[in-house]
């Protein structure tokens, strides 16, 4: 800032200044000089002035309207999804409802001759109200062109336990004598095939004797006897003629 005192002394000599000028400029620069020093300069960070106050408000208005857009995207995005859900599950019970009455509508002209008749895959099956013996069972089946229900797989088995949910049911597993001895027995289904799973009750005896005969009992465990009397469970191919 002296220079600047220095550079208008020097303007004010060469251009013929008076004392009383040179005085009043002095004054008027050491007044600027002054009021430059007391003024601080700007700080990074210093109180927010009015437009930037008002650039702020409009920014966080922006994010907190984006914010709430992207939730109500979520929360309709979720309330798609749920009715979706609702009508698929909607859609596959009647599916499988009429995949039920479509299965056990194969059997319905055994129903209507012989009782109630049930369908899985390429078999119907009846499951007996009376109480006979093994033997007097079979012959029921037989005459409903039919025989003791053989099971072969875990499928079928988890089918003949809805289906025997109440009490014991006979089915076509019995002891038969085996080949070249005397007294040794197996287990054999009617058509002579050799078991391959059996689900046997726990704590029994399950070696075959001479006269055993299986039944399955309310919870679709096996079980031996060679008397009694009980409900029976017979097996047909679907006729599809």
């Amino acid at each position: 800032m002296n220079s600047d005192i220095q550079a208008a002394d020097e303007t004010l000599q060469d251009t013929g200044g008076t004392e009383e000028s040179r005085v009043e400029v002095y004054e008027i620069l050491e007044e600027s000089v002054a009021d430059a020093s007391e003024t601080p300069p700007p700080r990074h960070g210093g109180p927010l002035t009015e437009h930037r106050r008002r650039h702020f408000g409009v920014t966080a208005s922006v994010l907190g309207l984006l914010y709430l857009l992207i939730c109500a995207g979520i929360f309709v995005r979720y309330l798609t999804y749920k009715t979706s859900y609702e009508e698929l599950q909607t859609s596959y019970e009647e599916l499988s409802n009429s995949y039920k009455n479509l299965n056990n509508s194969l059997c319905l002209s055994e129903t209507n001759s012989t009782g109630f008749w049930r369908r899985f895959r390429c078999s119907c099956y009846y499951r007996s109200t009376e109480m006979r013996s093994w033997s007097e069972s079979r012959v029921d089946c037989v005459n409903r062109g039919a025989d003791l229900v053989i099971i072969n797989s875990k499928e079928e088995h988890n089918f003949l336990c809805d289906l025997n949910e109440r009490g014991a049911s006979w089915i076509g597993l019995l002891s038969v004598r085996m080949d070249h001895y005397r007294n040794e027995w197996e287990w054999k289904w009617l058509d002579r095939s050799t078991p391959i799973q059996l689900f046997w009750d726990k704590d029994i005896n399950v070696e075959p004797v001479e006269g055993s005969k299986v039944y399955i009992n309310q919870g679709g465990k096996m079980n031996q006897t060679n008397n009694g009397s009980r409900r029976w469970i017979c097996e047909k191919p679907i006729n599809r003629d």
